[in-house]
């Protein structure tokens, strides 16, 4: 989940293969943007409806397979959906044979095609997750180095009470709870650099478990299985360093 300036929500799949993107660092990174037909968004909030979706894959699947048939060196590495599109990301040794090739499957699909080249660190902070960011060594630029970031949780209800409780403390927002799945969700402005972002897990894992509560690893590369209870927690997020401007920004003393 991402937020737009305006609040609004955007969704975010990324391929996380993490020597992918290593590749993809030294690479350019293609977004490809298709306009969708005006009876394929709803109404209210501007989505793809099933059946935009449904032809958007066909286009992706197209493109895909028309990419493997010309030995095309490139590879998918994300999708955006909000703003009236779904957005797709590749990264390729060979700009122009990929632009060639994305061109003829929107013509075939009827899609308008607009195509623009970043580099993965430009496109990072919107479409990686943070923990990859700092796994990568990604040089974000300055002004995109604080993200809005969701943050989730689950445990028994009155665990929950008091992480959310905690939480609000450091300064974090309650969006929501599902008591159904025993789900907390917060959000926070927090830094999303490897030195940044490490703090801030440093902080809130620690403090989840010790409440019985387990982060559900958004924004991590290795997912919740490693913050479940009947585990040992990770090196990496056994608890913030004593002192430092770090600790002092996220609420330690």
């Amino acid at each position: 989940m991402r937020y737009r300036p305006d609040g609004g929500e955007l969704f975010v799949h990324a391929r996380l293969n993490m020597a992918l993107l290593r590749a993809a660092a030294s690479l350019p990174v293609l977004l490809l943007k298709i306009t969708p037909r005006a009876n394929e968004l709803t109404p209210r909030d501007a989505l793809l409806t099933p059946k935009g979706s449904v032809r958007n894959y066909a286009f992706l699947e197209r493109l895909c397979g028309d990419l493997a048939t010309a030995g095309c060196p490139a590879c998918y590495l994300a999708e955006r959906h909000g703003e009236g599109r779904r957005d797709f990301y590749f990264t390729t040794e060979d700009v122009a044979g990929f632009e060639r090739i994305a061109r003829a499957a929107a013509e075939a699909s009827a899609f308008p095609l607009a195509i623009e080249q970043h580099s993965l660190a430009a496109v990072a902070p919107l479409i990686l997750p943070a923990e990859a960011i700092g796994d990568l060594g990604l040089e974000v630029a300055a002004d995109a180095r604080i993200r809005p970031t969701r943050f989730e949780f689950w445990g028994a209800e009155p665990s929950l009470a008091k992480l959310r409780a905690e939480l609000e403390k450091r300064g974090y927002r309650f969006l929501g709870l599902e008591t159904f799945s025993r789900e907390l969700r917060m959000a926070k402005n927090v830094p999303i650099d490897g030195e940044g972002f490490g703090a801030v897990l440093r902080e809130i894992v620690p403090l989840a478990r010790s409440l019985q509560c387990s982060y559900c690893g958004t924004e991590t590369v290795e997912g919740h299985e490693q913050f479940l209870l009947t585990r040992p927690l990770p090196e990496r997020y056994g608890g913030a360093r004593r002192g430092g401007f770090f600790r002092r920004l996220f609420g330690g003393s």
